[in-house]
């Protein structure tokens, strides 16, 4: 490839990468506003929750009916695929509301179709007659803010991780990989069900009826433990590192349980986002799950890293050597080098599972 055909493609990167790291930070400030901050200021306010949900729920079917349904469903995973600036603000609009609304879903989807339209737009300023590489190259550059940002926040980054390999955190690894994976599987069962029933188009019940539930679990959750909203309704990937600091059984199940349904719902009722973070939260969750309710089992760092490795594997459909790589990174990330044998476990296990819904994800609209 020329230096003019680089060119473009690394203009686009870049440009992607600093607008996907300002649409994250956007995303999360909102989401801890309207899910943290206001419910502080508020105390118990069941009917907030509901509020924000159902509105969310509504604007997300109008803004797909009438304004653009040009995104795509989150059980789907993440497509690239060029966009217009008038497709992007319709997909970006229905992904803003997704997520601060309270939807159990990832922001990786808001950064990928930032990537999308700007790599069509620097295609055009070159004057590029086929954008699919530097769209795909832009794709890329925005998703590599989600990597930025946990850097410099540290919020992958968690705390009395051991400092050496410990061979029966390997043969936990296992068991907790392959719990991790089942959930994983059984939320996408839940979401492709769903989702066949709403024909993948608009349907304002279901989403609706899905608002409802999620908000009546969060509220529930919180009457129950006095733990944030935030632990059941949104992504919930800020609250991995906190994690580690719950000692309750019979609140860590609630969270494994609840916010596996409304994950399942949230994908397969009509919101928009990525399916990656939220499921990282709930593997991460349930190797705390595994370290609090053995005697003697798994180290917590240990357990919560492979859980959230292998539930992330168990979403995606990748390589053998991807699958590897991404273990050794995201086990390193989150304590280092001590982690990443049980993470690499984690990882091939997961890998090694069938995964649920591929087929019927061939079959989905882009």
């Amino acid at each position: 490839m020329t230096k003019s055909g680089l060119l473009p493609i690394a203009t686009g990167a870049l440009l992607s990468l600093i607008a996907g790291y300002l649409v994250l930070e956007i995303v999360v400030v909102s989401i801890e506003f309207t899910w943290v901050t206001v419910p502080e200021e508020l105390g118990t306010a069941p009917w907030y929750v509901l509020l924000v949900l159902v509105t969310a729920a509504i604007a997300v079917y109008v803004i797909r009916k009438y304004v653009g349904d040009t995104g795509h469903s989150p059980i789907g995973g993440i497509k690239v695929h060029p966009l217009t600036p008038r497709e992007y603000l319709a997909a970006i609009v229905a992904i803003f509301a997704s997520l601060v609304g309270g939807a159990v879903l990832g922001p990786e989807v808001a950064l990928v179709s930032t990537g999308a339209v700007i790599g069509g737009l620097v295609a055009k300023a070159f004057k590029v007659a086929d954008p699919k590489k530097i769209v795909s190259a832009s794709a890329g550059g925005a998703i590599l803010a989600l990597f930025v940002n946990p850097l410099l926040s540290g919020s992958l980054s968690l705390s009395d991780a051991p400092k050496s390999v410990e061979v029966d955190q390997l043969l936990w690894a296992v068991a907790v990989a392959l719990v991790a994976a089942l959930l994983t599987a059984l939320a996408r069962f839940g979401a492709v069900r769903i989702n066949e029933f709403t024909g993948n188009k608009p349907h304002l019940p279901a989403l609706v009826i899905t608002a409802v539930v999620i908000g009546s679990l969060a509220i529930a959750f919180n009457m129950w433990t006095d733990l944030s909203y935030a632990y059941i309704a949104t992504s919930s990937e800020e609250l991995i590192t906190e994690l580690p600091t719950l000692t309750s059984v019979s609140a860590v199940v609630g969270i494994v349980v609840m916010k596996t349904i409304a994950y399942s719902l949230s994908m397969g009722s009509g919101f928009r986002g990525g399916p990656f973070f939220p499921i990282m939260f709930i593997g991460a969750a349930t190797g705390l799950l595994f370290s609090l309710i053995i005697p003697s089992g798994p180290q917590v760092t240990a357990a919560v890293a492979v859980g959230l490795i292998a539930s992330v594997i168990a979403t995606a459909p990748m390589k053998w050597p991807i699958a590897i790589a991404l273990g050794i990174a995201l086990g390193y990330f989150m304590g280092g080098w001590a982690l990443v044998p049980a993470a690499i476990i984690g990882a091939i296990v997961a890998r090694a599972i069938p995964r649920f819904g591929q087929r019927v994800q061939a079959k989905l609209p882009s």
